[in-house]
C-alpha cells in the first residue's frame, strides 16, 4: 500500500474564492526536492496532483483546464499531464496523475480559461507524494 504525504504545505497554484480570475494564469514554479535521507529511491517515488476547482458564470462556451507542467531547467515548461476540460459551472475535485510517472526536476500548474465571457475561478493544486520531499523555488 502506497501512502501519500506532504511534508510541506506549499501549493503549485492557490487563486483564493475571495479574489477569482478570469484569465490564463500560472502557478508558482518549484523543483522537486526529494528527501535522500529517508531509504526511498527518487525514480521509486510517487507523486499525484491533489486538485480542487470552483468554476461559476461565463457565456459564449466558457471553459477550464487545469494542467500541470514540468522542466528540466525552470525555463522551457512542457504540459505533463492536463486534468478534466471543464464546460459548465460547479466545484470539482480531481486527483492529477503524471502518465508512466513522468515528472520532471521542475513543475508548475498553469490553468486555461476560455469563453466569449469567460468563467470565474478559483482553484488549487496540493502536491502529495509517497515519500518526503521539498518543494524550492530556485
Amino acid at each position: 500500500m502506497k501512502c501519500y504525504c506532504n511534508r510541506f504545505a506549499s501549493k503549485l497554484l492557490d487563486i483564493p474564492s475571495g479574489t477569482p480570475i478570469t484569465v490564463t494564469a500560472l502557478g508558482k514554479s518549484y523543483r522537486i526536492l526529494p528527501d535522500q535521507t529517508d531509504g526511498q529511491t527518487d525514480a521509486a517515488q510517487d507523486y499525484r496532483f491533489v486538485s480542487n476547482m470552483n468554476f461559476t458564470g461565463g457565456s459564449g462556451s466558457p471553459a477550464a483546464l487545469l494542467i500541470i507542467q514540468g522542466s528540466v531547467d525552470g525555463v522551457l515548461w512542457f504540459d505533463v499531464s492536463p486534468g478534466t476540460n471543464r464546460t459548465a459551472g460547479g466545484n470539482y475535485a480531481e486527483i492529477i496523475d503524471t502518465p508512466n510517472g513522468l515528472l520532471m526536476p521542475w513543475v508548475r500548474a498553469k490553468v486555461v480559461i476560455a469563453g466569449t465571457t469567460p468563467p470565474s475561478i478559483d482553484a488549487s493544486i496540493d502536491i502529495v507524494s509517497t515519500g518526503p520531499f521539498q518543494l524550492s523555488p530556485t
